[in-house]
């Protein structure tokens, strides 16, 4: 076997694992991006739980949340909810994470934005009403989940099957 025909085999086995590779990468995005929903969804169910109980002002709220340990392992530092500026840095974060849609950062941005804008009553019927949302689109998500996983992952495939076929 000659030297350019070893080099053709190695470049058609790269370009068909590359294309694996990224179809298993938007499996793994997809995935991601319910958990960082679920973990969403959780952070707001505490916000309602502390506002519940205590009825803090927004700063008391999420230095109540970080002494709890409730935004450790969070997608967003916890520094971002502790400065004073903290709207503007939870915004720059949010837009940062690539997992998100856009629609899922608007939700949870305009969720922060509405932190401490009504009274107790009025705070938690908004809080509820995000708690709903994000729960739809964890469902309608998880409902879609083994099939687009699949379909990512066998597009990678076939993708990088036929471009083989083509180079060879």
């Amino acid at each position: 076997m000659s030297q350019i025909t070893a080099m053709k085999i190695i470049g058609i086995m790269l370009v068909f694992l590359s294309s694996t590779f990224v179809g298993f990468y938007m499996s793994k995005r997809f995935k991601k991006r319910i958990q960082i929903l679920e973990e969403i969804n959780e952070l707001i169910i505490n916000i309602k739980i502390i506002i519940e109980a205590e009825c803090p002002t927004v700063d008391e709220l999420f230095y109540s949340l970080a002494s709890q340990k409730k935004l450790d392992n969070f997608f967003i530092p916890k520094t971002a909810f502790l400065c004073s500026d903290y709207k503007r840095r939870i915004d720059n974060e949010c837009k940062i994470c690539s997992c998100l849609k856009e629609d899922d950062k608007r939700l949870f941005i305009g969720f922060i934005n509405e932190l401490g804008t009504a009274y107790l009553e009025g705070q938690i019927s908004i809080i509820n009403g995000y708690i709903k949302q994000f729960e739809n689109t964890i469902a309608k998500l998880k409902s879609e989940q083994n099939s687009k996983c699949k379909m990512y992952n066998s597009f990678g495939v076939l993708t990088g099957a036929f471009i083989s076929i083509i180079l060879s």
